[in-house]
């Protein structure tokens, strides 16, 4: 009988190194994690770990003037429906986001001038004129500087944006220069339209000879 159990006991113990020696074999055989692979893994969960996003990152904030614009487009569209009050509303909106925005100006303007409201319609003309007279004025300066310093490409960009700011005046100097007229001041309206036409407006070529010669 003692034999027996001593049979049995060297039987347990050989199964169990066999599996022991089995477990080894398999952790040998396991691939080697290569030095790439183990960046990746790092790198993987750091970004885990810090809720990385970078693939979703939101788009550049836009500035000022082109949130402005994307309103003054709308109201454009709602002019065109003759949604008068809609357009008033997007043009206040524009011109409270970019107090500069020239366009809105001269475009709210011209609904206040359709309702009668000449003193409120000749503030936000007078305004335009002001706002793209000095950024006329401002970007030629800025331009002449740039000329000085051999910035020669950034000197013709801010040339651009003094002749864009031109047409811009030359727009409200028009409008402002009938709204003048019509409310009895003919010398006032023809200097206006004088100056549009000397910055090029198409309109004030054939109005100012017709309405001041």
């Amino acid at each position: 009988m003692k034999h027996i159990f001593l049979l049995l006991f060297c039987l347990g113990s050989f199964v169990c190194a066999a599996q022991d020696a089995e477990t080894g074999a398999v952790e040998n055989d396991s691939t080697p994690i290569t030095k790439e692979q183990k960046i990746a893994a790092a790198k993987a969960k750091a970004k885990a770990a810090s809720g990385d996003t970078s693939s979703t990152k939101a788009p550049p904030a836009m500035t000022p003037y082109e949130e402005a614009a994307k309103s003054y487009d709308v109201a454009l569209g709602l002019e065109e429906q003759r949604n008068y009050d809609g357009a008033l509303e997007e043009y206040n909106k524009a011109i409270e986001i970019d107090p500069n925005f020239v366009e809105a100006y001269v475009k709210r303007g011209g609904i206040k001038f359709q309702k009668i409201e000449f003193p409120a319609a000749m503030e936000d003309y007078n305004r335009a004129v002001e706002i793209a007279e000095n950024l006329a004025e401002m970007h030629e300066y800025k331009a002449s500087i740039k000329n000085v310093l051999a910035d020669f490409e950034g000197s013709k960009i801010e040339g651009s944006k003094a002749d864009y700011m031109k047409i811009r005046l030359s727009e409200a100097l028009y409008h402002r220069g009938h709204l003048k007229r019509f409310m009895e001041d003919k010398g006032g309206g023809c200097a206006d339209l004088r100056r549009s036409l000397d910055l090029g407006f198409g309109r004030a070529k054939t109005d100012w000879p017709d309405l001041c010669q």
